[in-house]
């Protein structure tokens, strides 16, 4: 394996006819690497080449079948890509307005969306009833891809594109458009201020995503609970001023801050037991933000009069709008030197080599694996 540092990368604009993608057929099956002639970009399109994947969280709960997926599928939708070509009506200017060409670095929202339907007009276009979700989709077209587990994506009309940086490196890109924007939606969402008492829970990606997010816009205090030692220490370099494990923390300390409880917790651990202690430790009248859950799970014994009694605000967040994209960006071209990011993809391998990828993603100890095609 390779351990990657922040580097300038140079990407040479190579011209092959053909396409590779590692094709998932479900929990316990074989991956296929299939070969087919690249598809080209028609109409609203765009066919770019894939320069790194990160392996989120939910693929691993999808190849783990803890969620299911229509199969055969291009999994990975942490990408960061080199445009190739545009289709006839492609757009030739992202979601800033900046000009993009041949050659550019993107990332870009998750979901396509119509910008028509009832969720698109109520500034929820990551709900679009006719939404289109990379990495997620069943494979309808041979030659298509549609995924980061691939040497192409093929981006489809009413996807909102963003400029890279150069100052931003792939490893910190790959994960902007989905663990760096969740989290951008789940911060502005919390209606965080500067000099609040915020609590982080989980340090995966989007719990140390998190607390760089909050650390930028100056808390009173930023703790966060991770039962893992090494993900604690981790949550150290990314601001928070103290970290502790779980079912640990006393409201009847010394500190003041603890004695009343937090102002804002933002729940990213996806658990039952993450959701119950951010309910128990928020103060009366704070705010919750619940990120992590997204899979099946068992239901959680909620006492609905804590809530009516704490007058507590509770709200989930499931990907995000574009504006969070475009905010994501930003936050890593301005705090990429500050905070680690660069770090966290600890290893990359190649498409070929997807089944060793797999196995270290799912190791507590590599935040993040990136495929390289």
């Amino acid at each position: 394996f390779f351990v990657f540092t922040h580097t300038p990368q140079i990407h040479l604009l190579t011209v092959t006819h053909d396409s590779q993608a590692a094709l998932f057929h479900g929990p316990n099956t074989p991956w296929e690497l299939r070969s087919s002639p690249i598809c080209p970009p028609t109409n609203g399109q765009i066919l770019v080449k894939v320069l790194a994947c990160t392996i989120c969280g939910s693929d691993l709960h999808t190849i783990c079948g803890r969620r299911s997926a229509h199969t055969p599928a291009v999994l990975g939708h942490e990408i960061v890509g080199q445009i190739l070509r545009f289709g006839n009506n492609a757009p030739k200017t992202d979601a800033t307005g900046a000009t993009l060409d041949i050659g550019d670095r993107v990332v870009w929202t998750l979901v396509a969306n119509c910008g028509q339907c009832y969720f698109c007009n109520h500034q929820l276009p990551q709900k679009c009833v006719n939404g289109y979700k990379y990495g997620h989709q069943q494979i309808t077209h041979q030659t298509c891809w549609h995924g980061g587990f691939a040497s192409h994506c093929t981006l489809v009309s009413g996807t909102h594109l963003v400029k890279v940086p150069d100052t931003i490196s792939d490893n910190q890109a790959a994960p902007i458009g989905c663990a760096t924007a969740t989290i951008a939606a789940a911060v502005r969402t919390a209606n965080l201020n500067p000099h609040e008492s915020v609590l982080v829970i989980g340090a995966g990606m989007l719990g140390l995503t998190a607390c760089a997010f909050a650390k930028s816009i100056k808390p009173r205090n930023l703790v966060c609970i991770e039962l893992d030692p090494y993900r604690r220490s981790l949550a150290d370099q990314f601001g928070a001023n103290s970290t502790i494990a779980p079912n640990k923390l006393d409201l009847k300390s010394s500190d003041p801050d603890l004695q009343i409880g937090f102002d804002v917790v933002l729940e990213c651990s996806g658990t039952n037991d993450g959701a119950l202690e951010a309910l128990e430790l928020v103060r009366i009248g704070g705010r919750v933000v619940l990120v992590g859950a997204v899979f099946p799970s068992q239901p959680a014994p909620i006492v609905i009069e804590n809530i009516v009694r704490k007058q507590l605000t509770i709200q989930g967040v499931h990907n995000y709008q574009i504006k969070d994209l475009i905010c994501a960006v930003d936050f890593i071209k301005k705090y990429s030197d500050e905070f680690p990011f660069e770090s966290l993809v600890t290893h990359s391998f190649g498409l070929h080599q997807i089944d060793q990828a797999i196995r270290f993603a799912q190791d507590s100890r590599n935040i993040r694996v990136a495929i390289r095609p």
